[in-house]
């Protein structure tokens, strides 16, 4: 199993950062690789349980079930149905905390998974961190700022 983690600080408090990364619809806003999003199964955005089906930029799509949203540890977990990744039994979160003395955030992603296209699984979590959660906390912090 791939253990994949990417953090970035931000100069934005965490209850504001929490409000962008707890729309679980809103992923395209920041996102560069996504164009658009939509719940399908389920009542809305903060619904656990609920689907969304992310289109990317080239016409492939992620579907999407939140499994956790938890405002006290500002959490957001869900896991990957289907896509046109490399991953199987793939369950991710992001995480805003509090950075007390400069009144900023930090952002955890993190995932686990399975690789299914025969990398290691350092070589899996590596691409996943490096490849896209790098890029995708680089774009937040422009659409934050």
């Amino acid at each position: 199993m791939a253990e994949a983690f990417w953090s970035v600080a931000y100069p934005i408090d965490a209850d504001t950062m929490w409000k962008t990364i707890r729309q679980f619809d809103g992923l395209p806003a920041w996102h560069p690789d996504f164009g658009t999003s939509e719940i399908i199964d389920g009542a809305g955005d903060y619904e656990i349980g609920a689907v969304r089906v992310l289109t990317l930029n080239d016409g492939g799509e992620f579907r999407e079930r939140l499994v956790g949203l938890d405002d006290s540890t500002r959490t957001l977990t869900y896991d990957i149905i289907s896509a046109p990744a490399p991953v199987a039994n793939y369950r991710g979160s992001m995480q805003v905390i509090p950075i007390s003395d400069t009144k900023s955030s930090l952002v955890i992603w993190r995932s686990t998974f399975d690789p299914t296209d025969g990398s290691s699984a350092e070589d899996a979590a590596r691409a996943m961190a490096e490849g896209a959660y790098a890029p995708a906390l680089a774009a937040l912090r422009e659409y934050v700022s």
